[in-house]
């Protein structure tokens, strides 16, 4: 293939991706306000958080960790693609709402899940780039200094850091996004399957539709509500006696 395809399919495939997390079946949605979603927005405050909070970087074993995890998934993942391209062929055309809730719903999900094999694809790149060129330092063995201090060097380690911090940012920022992406792709199955099981509802009543708290109390004679306290009482107990079991070490030191 080539690098002007290549780009061209990259960035439809991130167009789509993006356009297709805040559409529902119908097709319908309304874009952020800001470029990110919500949740992106709390995932780029988590790869902050990640750079502040651990300036050593990723250990050998989560590195590892993810880059296993991340491989099998992209394994099912692409799996998954070849099972719904397959399936979206038994839609010829879209004549009424089930047959244009089954085309979005294939498309979304298409959509969805390809983007989140890139994203994993595109963290493993990164976790190679960090292991390979050994990017495994403490920032906190570096600091600032005087604009008249600068040398060759110490512009080196500037640019060096400042590519560190970005990398591990986007390792995290991204593993984060790609969760999302799962989330969404496992929210637009349920809402596809919810929609069809609320087509196909039936009209009848179930002989018995009294609630589970009357059932209990016709059947044994008594009120589900004093078990439920009895409970409730224990674990009250059981939360008292491990506060004040905190309470005595703290005095204690």
């Amino acid at each position: 293939m080539k690098l002007d395809y290549l780009i061209f399919y990259i960035y439809r495939l991130i167009k789509d991706g993006h356009e297709w997390q805040y559409k529902n079946l119908n097709g319908i949605g309304k874009k952020p306000t800001l470029y990110f979603s919500f949740l992106q927005i709390i995932a780029i405050f988590i790869g902050i958080a990640f750079i502040v909070y651990k300036p050593e970087g990723f250990y050998r074993d989560a590195t590892d960790s993810i880059l296993g995890c991340l491989s099998i998934m992209v394994a099912l993942f692409l799996s998954l693609i070849l099972v719904v391209f397959d399936k979206s062929k038994n839609i010829k055309s879209v004549e009424n709402v089930e047959e244009l809730h089954s085309m979005n719903f294939f498309y979304q999900f298409f959509t969805l899940v390809s983007y989140a094999v890139l994203l994993s694809v595109l963290v493993i790149v990164l976790i190679l780039i960090n292991i390979v060129f050994n990017l495994e330092i403490n920032l906190l063995n570096y600091n600032f200094i005087d604009l008249s201090l600068w040398n060759k060097e110490t512009i080196t380690t500037f640019f060096k850091c400042s590519l560190i911090i970005c990398i591990r940012f986007s390792i995290v920022y991204f593993l984060v996004d790609f969760f999302i992406i799962c989330l969404y792709a496992i929210c637009s199955i349920y809402q596809f399957v919810r929609l069809g099981f609320m087509k196909s509802k039936p009209k009848i009543k179930v002989n018995n539709e009294e609630p589970v708290d009357s059932t209990f109390e016709r059947e044994f004679g008594f009120s589900l509500k004093n078990i439920k306290y009895g409970i409730y009482l224990i674990f009250s107990i059981m939360l008292i006696c491990v506060i004040w079991r905190i309470v005595k070490i703290l005095m204690n030191i």
